[in-house]
């Protein structure tokens, strides 16, 4: 699974469709929509624990030499590969000055991935459903 601050926003939209698309085909009595809450959980659970492992170098991307170094992958997202410079230098990694304005933007972002995931949600249901958003995920 490719991650960055970049790519995972459109990661977590289409995770959202695919569990509306799961949903509308497999699980739809009343009790399947505490499967779709748990699934909901598992998903940001998952993508929090990859990227929080390549924003703090425990793992890089694989195939991306160094610019798919954890840290600098998360913030670049590889681009360099395509010709284009580094949106931020991380030649000294944004985590190790914990109340850094990038460590605290970082957070801030990864505080986001539950809203993502929230609009996959919203927006499968107008694609797939095509009915409004169920009450239960107001």
């Amino acid at each position: 699974m490719d991650m960055s601050f970049l790519i995972d926003p459109i990661l977590l939209i289409l995770c959202g469709i695919t569990e509306v698309g799961i949903y509308s085909k497999f699980l739809r009595e009343k009790e399947s929509k505490k499967i779709l809450v748990g699934l909901s959980i598992i998903v940001v659970t998952i993508f929090w624990l990859i990227a929080g492992l390549l924003y703090l170098d425990y793992i890089n991307m694989p195939g991306l030499g160094e610019y798919g170094k954890g840290n600098h992958f998360m913030w670049n997202s590889g681009i360099e590969l395509l010709g284009l410079r580094s949106f931020v230098d991380t030649s000294i990694p944004t985590y190790t000055n914990p109340l850094g304005p990038m460590n605290i933007l970082a957070i801030a972002i990864f505080l986001t991935y539950p809203l993502w995931l929230y609009l996959g949600i919203k927006l499968g249901y107008r694609l797939l459903m095509k009915t409004k958003l169920k009450k239960s995920w107001k």
